[in-house]
């Protein structure tokens, strides 16, 4: 649904200009539109991760995963 930014309260107004960093003029008109957070791929993916734990390693182990499996397919950085 579109709206005229004249017909708009001064709360929806402020908000709208918070989101959009700027002030809006009376003449324009405001469309809002939700879509998914996620692709659902990777709503699947984080789902998994949740799942199995693994949503909660550190960076640092993130980095010992991918050295450890780099080394088992004889991968060095930088390949």
């Amino acid at each position: 649904m579109i709206h005229s930014v004249k017909d708009l309260s001064p709360d929806q107004k402020l908000a709208i200009e918070g989101l959009l960093g700027r002030p809006i003029s009376e003449g324009e008109r405001v469309s809002v539109r939700t879509v998914s957070a996620s692709p659902e791929w990777l709503a699947s993916i984080q789902r998994d991760s949740r799942d199995k734990g693994t949503d909660k390693l550190t960076m640092e182990e993130i980095d010992a995963e991918v050295a450890a499996a780099r080394r088992e397919r004889g991968q060095h950085p930088g390949q």
